[in-house]
C-alpha cells in the first residue's frame, strides 16, 4: 500500500480491541497510534499489554483520542449503547470510523451515524469480517448465477456463540426474503 499508514486510536479496552489491536499491527498500511480509556493507567496497560509501538499515546479520555490530529481513523469498541454518541463525535472530528457490531441499537441511529460520516467525509466500517473475505464475493458469484444455482428467494441464517456460564451467550437470527 502506498502511502502513509492509516493511524489508528481505539475508543476503550474491551477484550475485543485486544484482537483487533493485534490486526491493525499486522495490517500492511495501518498502524496503532493511540488508545483511550477512562483511567489513563487503564490506556496505559492496554497499550503496553497489546504491543503498541514506541511513541503510542494512552489518553485518560475518549475526547483525547478524538482530538488527536495525528489520529486518521478510531475503531470504536464501546457497547453499542455509546455508538451513536461517539461515532457522530468522531466523525464531527473528521476521524474515518471502525465501529464493533452491533453498529446501533437500531436503524434511527445508524441513520444518525451514516449522516455524520456522509456530512463530515469521513468513511464508515462495521467490523464485521466476513463480508470482506474472499470467500463472501464467491459466494455472491455463485448465489448470483441462476443457471447453476436457481433462483434465490429466500436467505434464512442463524449465528451461535456458545460462552462459558460466567459470559452472557448470544444468538442472532436474520431473515431475508428477496
Amino acid at each position: 500500500m502506498a502511502g502513509d499508514p492509516i493511524r489508528f486510536g481505539i475508543l476503550g479496552c474491551a477484550e475485543i480491541a485486544r484482537k483487533v489491536s493485534r490486526a491493525i499491527t499486522l495490517a500492511p498500511g495501518a498502524s496503532l497510534h493511540a488508545v483511550g480509556s477512562r483511567s489513563a493507567d487503564k490506556a496505559s496497560s492496554f497499550a503496553s499489554a497489546n504491543g503498541f509501538p514506541p511513541g503510542a499515546k494512552a489518553y485518560g479520555s475518549y475526547d483525547a483520542v478524538l482530538d488527536d490530529p495525528d489520529v486518521d481513523a478510531v475503531y470504536v469498541p464501546l457497547p453499542t449503547s455509546l455508538h451513536v454518541k461517539w461515532a457522530i463525535l468522531a466523525a464531527q472530528k473528521k476521524k474515518h470510523l471502525l465501529l464493533e457490531k452491533p453498529v446501533a441499537l437500531n436503524s434511527a441511529e445508524l441513520d444518525l451515524i451514516l449522516e455524520a460520516c456522509e456530512s463530515n467525509g469521513v468513511q464508515f466500517m462495521d467490523s464485521t469480517m466476513w463480508m470482506h473475505n474472499p470467500r463472501t464475493a464467491k459466494m455472491r458469484e455463485f448465489l448470483s448465477d441462476s443457471q447453476q444455482f436457481g433462483e434465490l428467494r429466500k436467505v434464512w441464517c442463524i449465528i451461535h456463540w456458545i460462552f462459558p456460564l460466567d459470559r452472557l451467550g448470544t444468538c442472532s437470527y436474520v431473515n431475508v426474503d428477496t
